[in-house]
């Protein structure tokens, strides 16, 4: 978070205690909170804070709101990682990893436990159908890769975007990277990530989800 984002998340947190906010406090702010992002999960955190207690918002409670609403999506999710018995260590990591993202961004939403562990109609777990499904492995060639496999083994860790495309694919997920955003103020193109109004990266936006929700079920009964 920087400096304009924290002297953003800390004008929100005016509107509720009439705090003053100042270049050292948006500074003060800024390095207690350097590993988060300004998103709205940031930004409900300080909503959510205010409607349970009436306590001077602080920075670790920005942190434990927000690191709530996430959980509370993982919980709700059913997140269960099935796992591939041909991958490495590492990519079990790193696709355990972007799956437990993507729910706690919102890319994925509730399901029930049949669902999670894949004995839901029409989606049979990769242990019972000897691989992954043709149409999984055509949606990850889809995401694309400009560099040799072995070498991406080794960025995965630092090539979160496309990880996340990949476990979603694995999981039979809408992927909102495959639609263009339909939100006016975004309009990112097909594969790129949303942005907000200063133009940097953020979860995509809600109609976007939407959207990719319809185009994977129009793929799916066109199967």
């Amino acid at each position: 978070m920087t400096p304009a984002d924290a002297a953003e998340l800390l004008t929100l947190a005016a509107a509720f205690d009439r705090r003053t906010v100042g270049e050292s406090d948006a500074r003060a702010w800024a390095a207690a909170l350097n590993a988060m992002p300004l998103d709205d999960d940031a930004r409900a955190a300080v909503a959510r804070h205010y409607a349970d207690t009436d306590a001077w918002l602080t920075p670790a409670h920005v942190r434990q709101q927000r690191a709530k609403i996430r959980a509370a999506r993982i919980a709700a999710a059913n997140v269960y990682y099935r796992g591939n018995p041909d991958e490495t260590g590492l990519e079990s990591i790193v696709n355990r990893r972007a799956l437990e993202r993507a729910v706690a961004d919102g890319r994925i939403g509730p399901q029930s436990t049949t669902q999670a562990v894949g004995l839901a109609p029409g989606n049979a777990p990769r242990e019972l159908t000897g691989g992954p499904a043709p149409e999984v492995a055509k949606r990850i060639a889809a995401v694309g890769s400009k560099i040799p496999d072995e070498a991406a083994e080794l960025l995965a860790p630092t090539r979160r975007v496309r990880a996340e495309r990949e476990s979603l694919a694995r999981f039979g997920q809408p992927d909102p990277l495959d639609v263009p955003c339909p939100w006016e103020a975004c309009r990112a193109n097909t594969g790129d990530p949303c942005t907000d109004r200063h133009r940097r990266q953020r979860a995509p936006h809600p109609s976007r989800l939407d959207a990719a929700t319809a185009h994977r079920h129009a793929q799916e009964t066109a199967a």
